[in-house]
């Protein structure tokens, strides 16, 4: 998993809005429901086969309650100017294309006026700019925020539909003025796992906002090695190009990035797991290939086969990319004779020819 964290400077506004907020709780989404399966709906039918404890006047409040709201419609007359009713004091109801849309979903939109805190974040990762909305029990007072025109990035919104933190929120009427509230500062994090990105925005340990980014984790991860500067990344071998170092002979190793950038965002430090080593050149190569033959010669030697097998076998993650000469015996035993380390390699070497000899 990859996770990226940089500090995100977030603007608050308080504005007076006329909010729809999308549930699936309502308990008029079975009404519409009803109506779907029925093609037409009235007071009769309602009470008949869902509200039977309520009075048939009730059951047509509730639906007069539906056509203003937009979900459903009084069926026109015929045309002898009659209404196709089960008894004359009640009209039938048809769904608006809100209601068929509603009544498949099995969502309602619940309606609310108020003043809010708008949280606005310019952030190029996000795609809309508000990222919160706080209902608040009253204004600030006049005398002590700044009183402006609301900033576009909330106007543009009005009469359109956002995700905020999974729910769907429709920004019916937008005040035309707003309070500037002070700034906050939050943390927005982003989580890379496998086939699932996520990004976060919080600020004081509370959580802001949330949505899924379209990126996979080895593709963020490919990014980050790309656009980094600290160190020779080839993007062609999916590698970092590596001075040899006998300290550390691994192929595959943890890579810290003092300042990663993603999007063109500068995030804090961020440690990336399993990447891809391989020498810089041919020379770093053959120090590199020497070093693992050197501490890896556990075994004595007794034919050219033997070594060959087992040189040819460590040689392997490098000739993938430089072409490796595999040594016999004698010349790998010159090798190791200019070291003041190697007594035991040569034995396991040499062995077999002071035994024939």
């Amino acid at each position: 998993m990859i996770t990226l964290k940089r500090n995100e400077d977030l603007e608050i506004f308080q504005v007076e809005l006329a909010l729809k907020t999308k549930t699936k709780q309502s308990p008029f989404i079975s009404i519409l429901i009803l109506a779907q399966e029925q093609e037409l709906i009235s007071a009769e039918t309602l009470q008949a086969n869902l509200l039977t404890s309520l009075p048939v006047r009730a059951c047509e409040n509730l639906l007069k309650r539906l056509e203003q709201q937009g979900y459903l419609q009084k069926e026109e007359s015929n045309m002898f100017g009659y209404r196709q009713t089960y008894q004359d004091s009640f009209a039938n109801y048809l769904l608006t294309d809100i209601g068929q849309q509603s009544a498949t979903d099995k969502s309602f939109w619940i309606g609310e006026k108020g003043v809010y805190n708008v949280f606005v974040s310019k952030s190029n990762l996000i795609e809309q700019r508000i990222i919160r909305t706080e209902k608040v029990e009253r204004a600030e007072d006049n005398r002590n925020t700044n009183i402006l025109r609301t900033p576009n990035e909330i106007i543009q919104y009005e009469n359109q539909i956002l995700t905020i933190n999974k729910t769907e929120v429709l920004f019916e009427d937008v005040e035309e003025k707003c309070f500037q509230l002070k700034s906050a500062s939050g943390l927005l994090e982003i989580q890379a796992k496998e086939n699932e990105t996520v990004l976060k925005l919080s600020k004081e340990n509370q959580l802001l906002f949330q949505t899924d980014i379209d990126i996979e984790e080895n593709i963020l991860k490919e990014e980050l090695l790309t656009a980094c500067g600290e160190f020779d990344y080839d993007e062609d071998k999916k590698a970092i190009l590596t001075e040899f170092s006998n300290d550390n002979l691994s192929f595959n190793r943890k890579v810290k990035i003092g300042k990663p950038i993603f999007q063109r965002n500068q995030f804090n430090q961020v440690e990336l797991e399993t990447i891809s080593h391989i020498p810089s050149d041919k020379e770093n190569a053959d120090l590199w290939y020497w070093e693992l033959l050197y501490k890896n010669m556990n075994d004595y030697f007794l034919d050219e086969n033997s070594l060959k097998e087992f040189a040819t076998e460590l040689a392997s993650p490098i000739q993938l990319h430089f072409k490796m000469k595999i040594p016999k015996r004698k010349e790998l035993s010159e090798i190791f004779s200019q070291r003041e380390d190697a007594f035991y390699q040569i034995a396991k070497l040499e062995t077999i020819d002071y035994l024939n000899y």
